[in-house]
């Protein structure tokens, strides 16, 4: 075999080379993307399941609103739903009775008080024990969404000539007012990097809600 036939073989062999490395970059590139975009897709899924979870827990807890007052740890007597913004974050952002858990035994039975508030960029669930609270009680705190960076309430009324009205908050404090609860209620809750999400809920009427 000459050397220019072997020349030529050897070049040939680079070039082979040459177009494998740039195959194998073009495949581990493609390969990186898919898994990337299923890693997206993932945790845009998870998202996505637990804010389903966050509204359907919420949705269940305002069917079961009652028009009930509640005596907080202060002694002091709140109407059955408080809307308002809180002051600092250990208040809530709501808080209102809800009947017991039907299928559930012991003290899940019975009517709680419960709420909602946003603390270092999460919602959480408070759960107090039963709607009348013992002297300086305090709730026990469940992390119902992670990743939320603004979470406010807005409630309907219905004024006596039947016209409506939107209201930041709603705390009645007169005696003959403070089983009542307004016609619905709408929530903004804006996820970090992400666009608010607004759900409204429309109460129960009962004993004649304003």
């Amino acid at each position: 075999m000459s050397n220019r036939q072997q020349a030529f073989t050897l070049i040939e062999v680079l070039v082979a080379i040459a177009i494998f490395a740039i195959l194998a970059l073009i495949s581990y590139r493609t390969l990186s993307s898919v898994l990337d975009t299923r890693e997206r897709l993932q945790k845009s899924s998870a998202v996505l399941r637990d804010q389903a979870l966050f509204f359907a827990r919420l949705e269940n807890d305002l069917n079961a609103m009652l028009p009930r007052a509640s005596r907080n740890g202060d002694g002091l007597m709140e109407s059955a739903l408080v809307v308002e913004a809180p002051s600092n974050v250990n208040d809530p952002v709501i808080r209102f009775s809800r009947a017991g858990f039907a299928a559930n035994t012991g003290a899940e039975a019975a009517p709680q008080r419960i709420g909602y508030r946003l603390n270092n960029n999460q919602i959480e669930l408070l759960i107090w024990d039963g709607i009348d609270q013992a002297p300086r009680a305090t709730p026990t705190a469940h992390v119902a969404l992670k990743n939320i960076q603004n979470f406010q309430w807005r409630v309907l009324v219905r004024a006596p000539n039947k016209e409506t009205s939107w209201r930041l908050g709603w705390q009645p404090t007169n005696t003959n007012e403070i089983d009542l609860l307004p016609t619905a209620l709408e929530v903004t809750l804006t996820p970090n990097n992400g666009a608010s999400i607004v759900r409204l809920f429309t109460l129960r009427e009962v004993r004649g809600a304003s």
